[in-house]
């Protein structure tokens, strides 16, 4: 973490990694961490009401590399949710990793994901289909790890192979595991900040100049009994997906 700011937890002539608080804009909170710079540009995203860390990088050709690394899956990323139980939970049969594969669209005018069937071959649109909806499909992995429950809630490691827009929050609702808080994907109740118990918790890439492997790890800020509770739960458990 840099002495400048708690919220820059590594930085260089080419990139950052920063942390964003719930709530903030993902492509605008940035800006006054680093006043003196005529380039930045986040690499990937962090939808509003989700907290953690992300990439910044500092010039065209440093968002290019990165961007592509995060195309093509070499940078690692790990979240941590608190969610809620429903009827589909099923991990106390079920305990480990487990993987999620579904195929995933995205609706504008709700900027709603939701899940489709699986494409089985080249087919025309459907005319049906409102055009301002994302029209194809695309495949969405990620997996998940139950650490840790409470009394309500279940303390959950996620890692997305993919980075489709509200992947998490979709994927983990259709298991049975709406994250709390996120009314938009089945949880009961919001949160009173107006965010959502996700939280972006580690990046590890190759700086794209030095070729160094950077990592980063940034528990919650916010410091409730359950945000402690999860932070304990998964930093305990040390399963990781194959």
């Amino acid at each position: 973490m840099c002495k400048e700011s708690p919220r820059i937890y590594f930085e260089d002539d080419y990139c950052a990694v920063v942390y964003k608080l719930n709530g903030e804009n993902a492509q605008t909170f940035f800006t006054p961490l680093f006043p003196h710079k005529p380039f930045i540009a986040p690499v990937n995203r962090l939808d509003t009401p989700v907290s953690g860390i992300m990439l910044l990088a500092f010039s065209a050709q440093a968002q290019t590399l990165l961007s592509q690394a995060f195309k093509i899956g070499s940078v690692e990323k790990e979240y941590w949710a608190i969610c809620e139980r429903t009827a589909a939970d099923t991990t106390e049969e079920e305990p480990g990793i487990h993987r999620l594969e579904h195929w995933l669209g995205f609706r504008n005018k709700t900027q709603k994901a939701f899940i489709g069937a699986k494409p089985t071959g080249i087919s025309k649109p459907d005319k049906t289909e409102k055009r301002n909806d994302t029209a194809t499909l695309k495949k969405a992995v990620l997996y998940w790890t139950l650490c840790g429950k409470g009394d309500r809630y279940d303390f959950i490691r996620i890692s997305p192979e993919t980075g489709r827009t509200h992947q998490i929050r979709v994927q983990m609702a259709a298991a049975g595991h709406p994250i709390k808080g996120d009314l938009k994907y089945g949880a009961r109740r919001s949160e009173p900040s107006g965010g959502i118990r996700l939280h972006s918790y580690k990046l590890s890439f190759i700086h794209p100049v030095t070729h160094q492997n950077i990592t980063v790890e940034a528990p919650p800020m916010q410091g409730d009994n359950l945000w402690q509770a999860c932070t304990a739960a998964c930093l305990a458990n040390t399963e990781r997906r194959p």
